[in-house]
């Protein structure tokens, strides 16, 4: 029977790349003989892709070593006393880390693993711990022109062996495309349609696109693969024929266990076998897709004083749009045209 119980208590439940992790580790003990030999913690972050390419046969794998780190707990020959003890643990987890992630193709995980070898079978035991680290990202790191507002447009044509069943136009309004994780997205959708044929299913999607890499297990050759994950969706209904609709306001939040952008070979450096991007995506039936890309980053600005305005003006500009819609009528949202030709 097992004399000793492991556990940790964490600083916090999730650690930024770059900043120190902060651990206690719980020992508990109920044999008054214990004597240490070794007493340590392994912190281990690795990133593994894979997958078998089903025309060739051939296996594509990849792993990558992230931080690989051992401290001692306590010295060996340390006489355990029965009860409880606490041994805290501080390790810098290296800047170039990239976010905990998990999926089909690939994985980047994270590790404790605390290992007590003591006189006895007993008293001896191993522990492994999950560990979520976050990639440390700020507003100041990406393109200024990202925090400014954007209008998209587009325009699908449905001319189908010289014959114009007509166009349908897309507009779709940001305040910005940039984001910190937990925030919402909130965006303006205008849908004229033109043609005889109303749209069905329309809906605006926030989709989260991950790029894996790995190499094949003989031939030594690079393969990428590309996968999208649905993070969040609201659904528009349908836009009827020969008629324009605006939806306001219509809001996809950013969660906050999601992995921040990943960028593929960011700065230059060695290319990461994870890249991970954020899309806003409006599709409809038949057959339209149309997709503005995002950047999310885990933290906002890195001067607190220029955080603080920004969320200032944040504030102010919610503010003033809900006053303005108290004192106006909200319009509607399906908007016919007035011109005889679409009668």
């Amino acid at each position: 029977m097992p004399t000793t119980q492991i556990n940790i208590v964490l600083a916090e439940s999730r650690c930024m790349a770059g900043e120190f992790f902060n651990a206690k580790v719980l020992l508990d003990s109920s044999d008054p003989d214990t004597v240490v030999h070794s007493f340590t913690a392994e912190i281990k972050g690795i990133g593994r892709t894979g997958w078998v390419n089903i025309h060739t046969d051939k296996i594509f794998e990849t792993e990558k070593t992230y931080i690989d780190t051992q401290v001692q707990l306590c010295d060996s020959g340390t006489c355990l006393p029965v009860g409880k003890h606490q041994f805290p643990v501080q390790i810098r987890i290296p800047p170039n880390c990239p976010s905990s992630y998990e999926s089909q193709f690939g994985s980047i995980r994270y590790q404790m693993k605390v290992d007590l070898v003591a006189n006895t079978e007993q008293a001896s035991c191993s522990e492994v711990f999950p560990l979520v680290i976050l990639t440390r990202s700020f507003f100041d790191d990406v393109p200024l022109n990202v925090m400014s507002p954007i209008d998209f447009k587009d325009e699908v044509d449905f001319t189908c062996c010289t014959l114009p069943f007509g166009c349908v136009s897309l507009n779709m309004s940001l305040t910005r495309t940039a984001f910190r994780i937990g925030e919402s997205i909130e965006a303006v959708v205008t849908i004229n349609n033109r043609t005889r044929k109303g749209l069905k299913e329309v809906s605006l999607q926030l989709v989260m696109k991950t790029q894996f890499e790995a190499r094949s297990r003989y031939e030594h050759v690079n393969e990428k693969k590309l996968a999208e994950q649905l993070i969040e969706m609201v659904p528009l209904g349908a836009v009827r024929s020969r008629c324009r609709m605006e939806f306001e306001k219509c809001l996809l939040r950013i969660p906050d266990a999601a992995p921040p952008t990943q960028n593929y070979n960011r700065g230059g450096g060695e290319c990461s076998i994870i890249a991970i991007h954020y899309v806003l995506k409006l599709t409809a039936l038949p057959g339209i897709e149309c997709e503005i890309p995002l950047i999310v980053t885990s933290c906002g600005y890195m001067d607190p004083h220029k955080q603080a305005a920004f969320q200032h003006h944040l504030n102010r500009s919610k503010a003033k749009t809900s006053s303005s819609q108290q004192q106006q009528p909200r319009k509607t949202r399906n908007i016919v045209e007035e011109n005889p030709y679409f009668r």
